[in-house]
């Protein structure tokens, strides 16, 4: 008992020394998030189960191993993932490829995407994209573009990002690739060799949409939905319905047409579409805010961290959940094709909110680690 008092004194103590206006903006993000994933997936999981909440509970106990894994993270130093980077690496590489190659791998919707492991799933693609940014915060914080060795880790974040993308999961993949150039781009990479890689990858983007038929679809039936409405421009044109039903007050909290059989997979890829329905123009604008305010907040508390690593890879954090932010939004507003990428904090997806709460547990520990009461009792790894 004193041993578990002690931890939560000294969780308490580590507490106070972080910003209180993030950790009420990303409290604030959490439970307006609870509470849609509740509402979006609501006609769905009756339809299913005969019970509105069972994917809204299902949430919830995400959420729940996600804020266990945040005090966890929250409560280690942060500077252990240094020396950790490859071992998360090369079993996420393992993991992979078992989900890719052998019968473990689920199949939903043409991708192999998910390991079943008959008490649960979950989607490691979610974790990839933690290893990724694991990976290019030690490449940045001891890259020598002269030494070809400290390539290595770009190379191992390149193959991890084509696992996710052979799956596939291209929407995953476009937000990892999105991450790694914007990390390269901020913290000191030659343009000349972000321009070389920009290029590569648009020419491989290119090559692969025009060689493959459903991509190529995808992106014309993105431009002209109203030529398949009820097929292959559904999605977009029923998502652009529930946005424009909402008006500037919403329906109300809960009503949402749209989600009752009408716009596909509400509670995850288009849950910000059922957001514009039921709480209209002015609550999306607020919750945009939040995010922005979230974002603008960290960056700003993250610049203050005096640990290259530190600072690079809570930045990264912020990046991959903004990135991520905008790219669904982006596609339930019909600005981005259909991806299958969930909305941080928002979307039904144990596996992404797990991941999400646990990156939050690392970057705050990465900000209360700026006080040096705190910092002087770190071993520096450098």
């Amino acid at each position: 008992m004193k041993k578990e008092d002690t931890f939560l004194k000294s969780s308490w103590e580590r507490l106070k020394l972080i910003d209180l206006f993030f950790l009420q903006l990303t409290v604030a993000l959490v439970c307006i998030g609870l509470l849609f994933a509740f509402s979006s997936s609501a006609y769905l999981s009756f339809s299913l189960t005969k019970n509105f909440w069972f994917l809204g509970f299902k949430q919830l106990l995400a959420f729940i191993m996600g804020m266990a894994l945040f005090i966890l993270f929250f409560r280690m130093n942060y500077k252990k993932w240094y020396n950790t980077t490859w071992f998360i690496a090369l079993s996420l590489l393992v993991i992979m490829g078992l989900m890719l190659y052998t019968p473990i791998g689920k199949v939903t919707g043409g991708s192999r995407r998910w390991i079943d492991l008959v008490i649960f799933q979950f989607q490691p693609a979610e974790v990839v994209k933690f290893s990724v940014i694991l990976l290019m915060a030690r490449f940045l914080t001891k890259y020598n573009w002269k030494i070809f060795k400290s390539y290595y880790y770009l190379l191992l974040a390149f193959i991890l990002i084509g696992l996710v993308f052979k799956q596939p999961d291209l929407g995953s993949a476009v937000i990892l690739f999105l991450v790694l150039i914007e990390m390269l781009f901020m913290f000191g990479f030659p343009s000349w060799l972000i321009i070389l890689l920009l290029a590569t990858a648009c020419s491989a983007a290119y090559f692969k949409i025009t060689s493959t038929p459903y991509q190529a679809e995808r992106i014309y039936f993105w431009l002209h939905p109203e030529e398949d409405p009820s097929f292959k421009g559904f999605n977009i044109i029923q998502s652009r319905y529930a946005l424009a039903l909402g008006g500037l007050f919403g329906t109300g909290f809960g009503n949402s047409f749209q989600k009752q059989g009408n716009l596909p997979v509400p509670h995850s890829d288009f849950i910000f579409a059922v957001m514009a329905e039921e709480i209209g123009f002015f609550g999306v604008l607020a919750v945009l805010i939040l995010y922005l305010t979230w974002i603008l907040r960290g960056i700003f508390l993250v610049n203050k961290t005096k640990n290259k690593y530190g600072r690079i890879l809570g930045s990264s954090i912020i990046f991959l959940i903004a990135t991520q932010a905008v790219v669904n939004i982006s596609v339930a507003s019909g600005l981005f094709p259909v991806t299958g990428v969930t909305l941080p904090f928002f979307s039904c997806g144990g596996t992404s909110l797990v991941v999400t709460l646990s990156m939050c547990g690392v970057l705050f520990n990465i900000l209360s680690a700026q006080n040096e009461e705190i910092e002087k009792d770190y071993v520096s790894l450098f």
